[in-house]
């Protein structure tokens, strides 16, 4: 086996482990990693297709607390948002994107980290803006977890409620995505092959992190979320200069 599968495995198992601990963060680890080495525009093929095998195996771990009548506003407005975002590319460079979605995650993580929390009155608009907001950078930057999260986070939703309703949200979106990707000649027998490869850390790495994730108390589990939040907002900073 080469090296750099081997580093490619080891680099979804953690990746996908952080997954099942805080039910996101495996696109954000790994993708910049395995772009090094593998052109981006096949990265990212590769990361959609592998983030449906993430999200099914934690849906069937935390369906129990999946809140699926707020999600779907937040999930069909996410599908508007990946299919606008595609659009934005045309119009502002991905850099600059990158740059002012770095910033706002890290000044929101910070400002959560205090125990500040935003007040909402009106949830399914807010569900729904939310959504929006993630498909928004998702279709442009590859980035939509972090707006969904820093949203459910200011939501104090409960442990395992907060992986539910992410891996639903990630499922969903995923789906929506490697059937566009499909439909547009983009998916190749080699991706696939290369994507089967990778399924078998991320298979292994999201059971691993959903053992760990009952080890961690609520309070913890809070923290780690938005330390995964601040690296996210630092890497999307980074990401724009390289």
């Amino acid at each position: 086996m080469e090296p750099m599968i081997i580093v490619a495995i080891l680099i979804m198992f953690v990746a996908a482990t952080v997954q099942g601990i805080a039910g996101f963060g495996r696109a954000l680890i790994a993708a910049p990693l395995i772009a090094l080495f593998t052109p981006a525009d096949e990265t990212v093929v590769i990361m959609i297709m592998l983030g449906i095998v993430g999200a099914l195996i934690m849906i069937t771990r935390t369906y129990k607390h999946l809140h699926l009548k707020r999600m779907i506003p937040m999930v069909a407005f996410g599908i508007i948002g990946s299919i606008a975002g595609v659009q934005i590319l045309t119009v502002i460079p991905v850099n600059e994107l990158k740059i002012v979605m770095g910033v706002f995650i890290i000044v929101s993580a910070v400002i959560l980290a205090t125990g500040f929390r935003i007040k909402i009155k009106n949830e399914k608009v807010a569900y729904s803006v939310a959504g929006f907001i993630g498909g928004l950078t998702n279709g442009a930057i590859s980035f939509g977890g972090p707006p969904t999260v820093l949203f459910l986070q200011n939501q104090n939703e409960e442990k395992n409620v907060f992986r539910a309703n992410l891996s639903f949200y990630f499922l969903i979106i995923g789906f929506v995505g490697s059937l566009y990707l499909f439909l547009n000649g983009m998916i190749s027998e080699n991706l696939v092959a290369q994507a089967g490869i990778l399924a078998i850390p991320t298979v292994l790495g999201t059971f691993f992190g959903n053992f760990l994730s009952h080890k961690f108390p609520e309070e913890i589990f809070k923290k780690i979320v938005l330390i995964i939040l601040f690296a996210a907002g630092i890497m999307a900073i980074i990401m724009s200069l390289v």
